[in-house]
């Protein structure tokens, strides 16, 4: 009786993380916004600044500007006046 209701438990719950893992898929390999940037394993929309490379001890971070689909370098910033950070 009891090894019954643990295999029905295990099966609603592969049940319910079926879709779960099917959307999952599904988000991963839907395509970039039109006009973005790849950096790294994710995009950057158009027209947005990030900052990368930052440098721990002298806390100045490298700039790039997406634009339709080209990343271009713009100037490095200090500390807390960085934008955010590409890809996170």
């Amino acid at each position: 009786m009891r090894v019954m209701s643990f295999v029905k438990i295990a099966l609603v719950a592969g049940a319910v993380a079926l879709p779960a893992g099917f959307s999952a898929a599904l988000a991963k390999s839907a395509p970039p916004p039109p006009g973005s940037c790849a950096f790294g394993k994710t995009y950057i929309p158009t027209t947005t600044f990030c900052s990368y490379q930052c440098d721990a001890t002298t806390q100045w971070c490298s700039q790039q500007l997406c634009v339709n689909g080209v990343i271009t370098p713009v100037l490095p910033c200090y500390g807390t006046f960085c934008t955010a950070k590409c890809g996170g």
